[in-house]
């Protein structure tokens, strides 16, 4: 194949979801994309068409944006179940083909069926693909617990007074890992897909060291994985111009209303922090702010009922005004059962702020306990509620975290410099030289 001048390339981003859906992967492919197309170079991105009124292309503020479609259900949805899912690979196929004189390389933001499409025409048209492992999903513990004894959110203070039907949780309604959502999915094809992975050319970008661990556990070879974390605009993120001391002190939380984020373990945080501290220094007032939308909206409202903590607690829903609100807040908090690498915990500290966070992957990575942050044990409240506490009551730690959050994301985590670890790896492939994986790995904190 030609090789494509070191100072321009045509890249193809691959989404199974983008706007108007926000995720986590939703949000890091625009952002990448974007990155890319600031830095002088062409960019698609390709993904689906999840309503039939959709347009096939359109421009989304100046971003090229493809989308697939294949069947659609009488209410104009696309379906991508079991009897949908062959016409639509079969369509992203087709669509990539089309494009091939279009692009030098595809990085496909998640591990699925679309993703092994992408992986088997870089196979046949001889160009580089990349894939981005979103989440490691539960650890074994988790996971053991999980499949002998189900999920549910918890009871903590409230036990015997809720009843079990209520907290139990569907196995469709939390997350596994990449791996077990792709298998999962499709029980026969799913498994097909996963050896293909396994044996094709393709590469694996992994946000944090739990991922890599998790892709070596389940047969990936490792010169094919390089860490690359997500990044974030420290110019938009950005602290408070000043801050302002007030009684009212808000410790924000940004989340999908859903079971792997924890929610839930952080009201009974909260509870506890408010009911074991009936008297505050110097009159504070502790809020806690939960931005984000999700199907455990109703069983949230109902805990905080049950745990009187209305008047502390609020949830406005899915907000557009992030920057904003995290600059209004004294401190944040992400209490996730398990992670990738949260977008959402990236920002807080870009915005100066000091950040409890669940020793889980990507928030480990990031957060140096003491240092940079606070990190506590999934699932355990009166843990978070003591770190919570810290960081309201202490104005001292609070500067001194929060100062060394910013510092971290601006030396080690800017979309810029994230960005330029993707070109390099980009480079690498395209003139057919393998990668020093290590050193990628070696950047992170022993």
């Amino acid at each position: 194949m030609s090789k494509p001048d070191r100072q321009h390339l045509r890249i193809c981003v691959l989404a199974f979801m983008f706007a108007p859906f926000v995720g986590g992967a939703e949000i890091q492919a625009e952002k990448h994309a974007r990155q890319m197309l600031a830095l002088g170079h062409d960019v698609v991105l390709v993904t689906l068409r999840h309503y039939r009124h959709w347009k096939h292309l359109e421009m989304h503020n100046g971003l090229p944006v493809v989308r697939v479609g294949g069947l659609y259900r009488r209410n104009g949805r696309l379906n991508i179940g079991r009897s949908g899912r062959l016409l639509l690979d079969l369509a992203v196929f087709w669509k990539l083909w089309q494009l091939r004189q279009h692009y030098d390389v595809i990085h496909s933001m998640q591990l699925s069926s679309m993703g092994a499409i992408a992986a088997l025409v870089g196979q046949i048209t001889g160009k580089p693909v990349i894939l981005s492992i979103q989440s490691a999903g539960p650890d074994q513990q988790q996971e053991h617990l999980l499949n002998t004894e189900g999920a549910m959110l918890m009871a903590d203070t409230l036990v015997g007074r809720f009843d079990d039907h209520f907290l139990r949780v569907a196995t469709r309604d939390w997350t596994p890992g990449d791996i077990e959502l792709l298998v999962q999915s499709f029980p026969f094809i799913g498994k097909l897909w996963l050896q293909f992975y396994k044996q094709s050319n393709a590469f694996y970008q992994v946000l944090s060291n739990r991922c890599y661990g998790y892709l070596i556990n389940n047969g990936f070879k490792s010169e094919q994985i390089v860490r690359i974390p997500n990044g974030v605009d420290t110019e938009q993120f950005r602290p408070a111009s000043r801050l302002l001391d007030r009684p009212e002190r808000i410790i924000t939380c940004v989340a999908r209303l859903e079971y792997p984020k924890g929610v839930d373990v952080l009201l009974h945080a909260w509870g506890r922090m408010m009911h074991e501290t009936p008297i505050w220094p110097e009159q504070l007032q502790p809020r806690l702010r939960i931005v984000g939308e999700g199907i455990f909206r109703p069983h949230l409202e109902r805990i905080i009922a049950e745990l009187h903590i209305q008047e502390s607690v609020e949830l406005p829903g899915r907000r557009l005004d992030i920057v904003e609100l995290l600059q209004q807040s004294w401190g944040f908090v992400l209490p996730s059962r398990w992670e990738g690498m949260p977008n959402a915990l990236l920002e807080a500290m870009a915005c100066g702020l000091p950040c409890v966070a669940t020793r889980v992957s990507g928030s480990e990575d990031i957060i140096q306990h003491e240092l940079n942050g606070l990190l506590v044990e999934p699932e355990q409240p009166a843990e978070m509620a003591h770190a919570l506490r810290r960081i309201l009551e202490d104005r001292a730690l609070r500067l001194r975290l929060g100062q060394a959050a910013r510092h971290t994301i601006v030396s080690e985590y800017r979309i810029e410099a994230v960005a330029e670890r993707c070109l390099h790896l980009y480079y690498h492939l395209l003139s057919q030289q393998t990668p020093v994986v290590p050193l990628a790995l070696q950047e992170t904190r022993e």
